[in-house]
Order: structure tokens, then sequence, then C-alpha cells
């Protein structure tokens, strides 16, 4: 009876602690089957791991399969409104680029298409701001190189205005370029040429593949000259060799303008009134005076014209050819060397080594030897009168 009561006390002791043994077999049990179940899932977990690793091994390796994951579309664009560059030329003056909008796509990312562009650029200290406005253009802004298209403009703070279809302007090192015909008017008069290039903080202009200029004569400073005062309707000869107020009408293969000083080369052909003058090349000298507006230097009359390779120079009385012509505007003469030939109106001609025409006068000094029916004493003869 006592043994009982005891055998019943310690099933509860050890019931209480846990220590009941068929509880404890069971939770035994159900442990193992627990880490059975652990064991499985990473095994499961490892399976799948190691085959999601290899198919992204695969992809990356074969460059992925169509219609998987992210595709670059160079159609993609970005388009900004009102966008502004700036930066500085060589000789750190201010530049600044802006438009209506500004469009860069994934095909080109270093390029932006810009709508009704306008180029803002300082050429030099104190002076003020010049301008390029165009429809449509590009803008590369690693290399700092814009291209303009349709109707551009170009406005300098010195008084030059130019047009054309097509420009590239190199902002950082102050030049511009372009294919197309350009038309300009400026301190040096009208010029317009096929092709073009401005340089040298945009103050030489160079006009390539044929071009074309009207040079005229700065009436507020002009010296009217003995001879060049004549009806408009039949110009007087003497003293229109480069002088008056007659415009002189110029065409040549290629001109540079740089300062006081224009270079034309190839088919040179200068024009006033009824005197030609033809050769390879041709430097032309003008006088040069600051615009008391702007100080900017403002061109006048010829000072001076050299003129080299087969020489010509043409007017209703006479025809003057040798290898080298120098016109003095201030002697009001013109030098001509290198197996000179004079033919006069009338028939008579002379060969010479040297000869000097004085243009308001129009008489001719030989010097050296002359050969001909045009030869006289004293080696001077005078052309014809009308």
């Amino acid at each position: 009876m006592n043994s009982a009561v005891i055998s019943s006390g310690e099933h509860e002791v050890s019931e209480a602690l846990g220590l009941w043994e068929p509880k404890r077999t069971l939770t035994l049990e159900a442990a193992r089957k627990h880490s059975r179940r652990i064991k499985a899932l990473r095994r499961l977990l490892m399976a799948v791991s190691a085959g999601l690793l290899g198919y992204l091994i695969y992809e990356f390796a074969t460059g992925g399969s169509p219609g998987l994951g992210l595709v670059d579309n160079p159609t993609e664009s970005v388009k900004m409104i009102g966008p502004r560059y700036s930066g500085r030329t060589n000789n750190d003056q201010p530049y600044y680029l802006t438009a209506e909008s500004a469009t860069r796509t994934l095909a080109n990312r270093s390029e932006v298409e810009l709508q009704n562009p306008v180029l803002e650029f300082i050429r030099e200290d104190g002076a003020a701001a010049s301008f390029v406005v165009a429809e449509t253009g590009t803008y590369n802004d690693v290399d700092k190189v814009l291209n303009l298209e349709f109707a551009v403009d170009l406005t300098t703070d010195d008084g030059n205005i130019c047009k054309t279809t097509q420009a590239r302007i190199y902002a950082q090192e102050q030049r511009i370029e372009g294919d197309k015909r350009i038309e300009c008017n400026g301190n040096f008069g009208i010029a317009n040429g096929n092709a073009f290039e401005i340089k040298d903080n945009y103050k030489t202009f160079i006009f390539k593949n044929g071009m074309d200029a009207i040079i005229q004569k700065d009436t507020a400073n002009a010296v009217v000259t003995s001879g060049s005062s004549s009806t408009p309707s039949q110009p007087s000869r003497k003293g229109q060799a480069f002088g008056g107020d007659t415009p002189i009408n110029v065409t040549a293969d290629m001109a540079t303008y740089k300062g006081s000083l224009t270079i034309l080369t190839g088919n040179v052909d200068v024009t006033q009134g009824q005197n030609r003058t033809t050769s390879n090349e041709m430097d032309i000298f003008r006088k040069e005076a600051n615009n008391d507006e702007t100080g900017s230097l403002k061109l006048g009359a010829i000072r001076r014209i050299d003129a080299k390779g087969n020489f010509r120079y043409t007017t209703p009385d006479n025809v003057v050819t040798g290898e080298r012509g120098v016109y003095e505007s201030e002697k009001e003469i013109m030098t001509v060397t290198g197996k000179v030939k004079v033919k006069q109106a009338s028939g008579n001609t002379a060969t010479t080594d040297k000869l000097i025409y004085n243009v308001k006068t129009e008489a001719i000094r030989f010097a050296g030897n002359c050969q001909g029916e045009g030869c006289v004493s004293r080696q001077t003869v005078t052309l014809n009168q009308r």
C-alpha cells in the first residue's frame, strides 16, 4: 500500500520534470524527423542555387537570349527644354550656347540635337558680344564642336554680318568653317564664297571654291581726283585704275581677308568701270580707319595692289601685259615688269622690260630698251585720247 503511493508520487514528480519515458521517446523522434526535413530543404536550396548560378553564367557567356532582360534601344532619348552650355575659348574668353530644346539619344550620347540654337561669344577683352543663330544644329559637348544648319546668321561685334546654310564651329579654337555658300557684308565690303573659313579669333575671313566681292571706297574719307567727276551714264576712264569712287568688282578662286590685306589667288579678275586687271595672284592693301562707335577697324579705298603671274591691264585705249604689276594710289602710277608688252587702240605696239603708267594722265614711260611703233624719244608715249 505504501509502495503504490510512493510509485504514484514518483510518477507525478517524473512527469512534472519532463522525464516521463514515453513522452521523451516521442519528442526525440520528432526532432529526428525535423532534422531530416531541414537537411532535405538544404539540399534542395543548394540544388536550386547551383542551377540559377549556372543559368546566369550561361547568359553572361552567350550574351543573353532575345526577349529576356533589358534591351538597349538606340531610339530612346532624353529631351531638355531651354538647355544652356558654357565654356571658355583658348584665349580664356567665355562663350554660351542656348537653344529652345536639346535631345540626346542613346545612339550618340556625346551629342545633342538642338532646336533654334544661339551661340554667344566674346572675341576679346572689352568687346561686345557676337552671335551665331540657326534653325537646327548638333553640339558635341565633349569635343566642343557645334554644327549648324538652315538659315545660319553670324553677327560679330566689329560689324561683320554673314549668312549661310551650314557652319561648323569650333568654339574653343574660335574658328568656323563651312562647305556651303556664304554671303558677307562687313568692314571689308561685300564678299561671297562657295565655301569658307573664319579663323584667328574670327578676324580672318577666307572665301573658297570661287568667290566674288565688291570693294567700295569709304566716301566719308574720299579724296576726289581730277578726271573722276563724270556723269553716271559715262564713267571717266581717268583716275579709275582702282582710284575714284566707282565700285571695284572682284572674282577669284579664293580670297583671304586679313585686316587691311586681301590676298586673291587663282583666276583673279578685278574690274572698275571700263578698266580690268587679271593675274594669277593679287595682294590688295587698303586704307584703314577706326570706327568711332565700336573702335573696330574700318577699311576704305585701295592704296596699293601687287599682282603677280600673267598680269594683264586693259583699258579702252590700251592693253598692258607683263609678269608683274604694282599699283600705288598715292603716286597714281602702275609699274609693270617682266616681258612687258603694250598694245594701243590705234594699233601701235611696244615691248620693253619695264614701264610706268600714270593712271591720271594716261602717259607711259618706258625704262630700259623699248621696241615698236609706240616707242618715241625719251622713251615716253601718251596714249590716244577720245
